[in-house]
């Protein structure tokens, strides 16, 4: 397999570059906008709004820009094993995020270990990966587990991997390889709307860098 500096791996930091998302949309706001506004609490007439609540629209934004340049959207959620004695920190969580996407989910997309060469690389998907946390829950015993990571990832696919994505719906239907996901304890793919990536953001400000693959597509 190549190393991450070969394949994909960029991370964005959310308050570094809220002006470099490049997004194009009309400005008399847009049915899908107004909707989307309202799902964050934004009120009609509300001008002053969030740099975060900004962000969150501009990515939203960015996929659908991906939908009419004929992208299929997908939600990709993977959460991971519990260890007791291991903290679950944003970098170690990454790590594991990235040995999942680019050593078992990715060749499964695309049906070939090689997706980095020339040729393969252009049908990459786009995927944008956010952390989040699990609730905090308490055994019946009164022992609080620890706080637990997970991602959202919202991916714009090329549809010559749409039929292949459709087969992977539903939870844990992606092949897990041992070797390379052994962190990984569950997985759930599902086609979705470009609103869906304001759910998926819902913890950027906790968290603003998040994952992007690839890093290019020649």
């Amino acid at each position: 397999f190549p190393s991450h500096d070969k394949t994909t791996l960029k991370i964005t930091d959310m308050n570094s570059t809220l002006e470099k998302v490049a997004v194009t949309h009309n400005d008399a706001m847009s049915r899908s906008e107004q909707d989307w506004r309202e799902y964050l609490g934004i009120s009609p007439d509300q001008l002053q709004v969030s740099r975060d609540h900004r962000y969150r629209l501009a990515l939203a934004r960015l996929f659908q820009q991906y939908e009419h340049e004929n992208r299929k959207i997908f939600h990709l959620t993977a959460t991971y094993k519990p260890y007791p004695l291991e903290d679950f920190t944003p970098d170690k969580t990454n790590r594991y995020f990235i040995n999942f996407y680019l050593k078992s989910f990715l060749p499964l997309l695309m049906r070939s270990k090689n997706y980095h060469i020339p040729s393969k690389r252009p049908y990459q998907p786009i995927c944008y990966a956010f952390l989040d946390e699990h609730d905090q829950k308490v055994s019946s015993s009164g022992v609080m587990f620890p706080d637990r990571l997970h991602h959202h990832a919202m991916l714009a696919l090329h549809q010559n991997t749409y039929s292949t994505a459709k087969s992977l719906e539903s939870v844990s239907k992606i092949s897990l390889k041992t070797r390379f996901s052994n962190k990984v304890m569950t997985t759930h793919l599902r086609e979705c709307e470009p609103m869906t990536m304001l759910y998926a953001t819902k913890n950027l400000r906790k968290f603003p860098e998040f994952l992007s693959f690839p890093d290019r597509f020649i």
